[in-house]
């Protein structure tokens, strides 16, 4: 694993701000979320096909021994930094992220091949886990495989695929009688139906997906099936956090702007101590989650994997409710217009309420947390 310096971490942050500046920006990300004539395959392509080919962001975290720069987590939390600043449509934590690193985890020929095009941002990879999109436990698998004459077949509906809809191709876990095994499939496949789910927030697409005996490729099974994919999801959270620091972050700064120009009896509403309050606990809240997330994406890289879970579960939950409040107070701050659909408001809202389920509630996360440290 080759460490980013501060340098390279400063300059691979201002090259995706300045992508998502420029093709991205907030007229670009309502059309493509909440305008259907505006969207092309679920998400901004345009905008992929920058970050991917010209910034590198798909390959910033994969060893150099498949096409990219081996820098680790640190620097995936960077771009999910700067992409949850800016709220961008694409599927950077379900394609780049999950997916990827599932595939690269399976340790198998027909997974690695697969790499150079997810790489390149050509085609995309969504993870197709637990029932429900939430919090991962092999409890929660239902997609079943069973072996025909023709080979591995998959039965099963999953709900709350991320960015299922627009994948090229599905990395599925799936039971084999009582093990876990890792499966993959071109979303083309027969017997693959993708059903795109209304959602509330129209940056975070998902899909509902069944199976019906559909033919797929076996990368894995058995034992470290399990392993490979907690670690993966793990990773995924910790990516998440660094996308919610970035969203809570640019809420604050939101917040501040308004309250600094917005004036009520002759006076701007940041001087009323109400407002003061409320943006210092939003100042607070957006410390507290980026040093949660610093430290899941570090023991992501450099330390052990029980400490890495951890962590990824701590920075989950303190990211998701520092968002959370921080997108509701921005929204009281901005008063009356902060209700209102002109408004940038309600679009953090929608994001923070959705990354507060993704991968698991924050109260979840809080229960391992607690049955860790043997408080439960």
């Amino acid at each position: 694993m080759t460490a980013m310096s501060v340098d390279e971490r400063q300059q691979l942050a201002q090259s995706v701000r300045a992508a998502c500046e420029r093709l991205s920006p907030e007229g670009r990300v309502r059309a493509v979320a909440y305008d259907g004539r505006q969207m092309h395959r679920g998400f901004d392509a345009e905008l992929w096909q920058v970050l991917c080919g010209q910034v590198g962001v798909a390959a910033i975290g994969l060893p150099e021994r498949f096409g990219g720069a081996g820098y680790g987590a640190t620097a995936m939390g960077v771009v999910a930094h700067e992409l949850g600043r800016s709220l961008a449509s694409v599927p950077f934590i379900a394609s780049a992220v999950l997916a990827t690193s599932l595939l690269l985890a399976a340790g198998d020929t027909e997974a690695e091949q697969r790499l150079p095009e997810l790489i390149d941002g050509e085609r995309t990879a969504a993870a197709v886990l637990t029932e429900d999109g939430g919090l991962w436990h092999r409890d929660r698998v239902c997609v079943a495989a069973e072996q025909a004459p023709t080979g591995w077949m998959l039965n099963g509906v999953v709900r709350h695929v991320l960015h299922g809809g627009s994948a090229d191709e599905l990395v599925v876990v799936a039971t084999v009688g009582r093990e876990l095994a890792l499966f993959v499939l071109d979303t083309t496949t027969h017997g693959v139906i993708i059903a795109e789910e209304s959602v509330l927030d129209g940056t975070r697409p998902m899909a509902t997906i069944t199976f019906s005996s559909a033919p797929a490729i076996c990368l894995a099974s058995g034992d470290a099936v399990e392993d490979a994919v907690t670690g993966s999801v793990d990773l995924a959270m910790a990516v998440l956090s660094a996308e919610q620091v970035g969203a809570c972050e640019h809420v604050l700064q939101l917040a501040t702007d308004y309250a600094r120009t917005r004036e009520q009896f002759n006076r701007p509403i940041g001087s009323f101590q109400a407002i003061k309050h409320k943006c210092a606990d939003m100042l607070l809240d957006l410390e507290w989650a980026r040093s949660a997330s610093q430290a899941a994406l570090e023991a992501h890289d450099v330390g052990p994997i029980d400490e890495s879970a951890w962590r990824a579960s701590m920075a989950k939950a303190v990211c998701s409710e520092s968002l959370r409040n921080a997108a509701h107070a921005n929204v009281q701050v901005h008063g009356g217009i902060g209700f209102t659909w002109e408004d940038s408001a309600h679009l953090y809202l929608r994001r923070a309420r959705t990354d507060e389920v993704l991968f698991g509630k924050p109260a979840e996360h809080w229960e391992r947390l607690g049955a860790r440290a043997h408080l439960l």
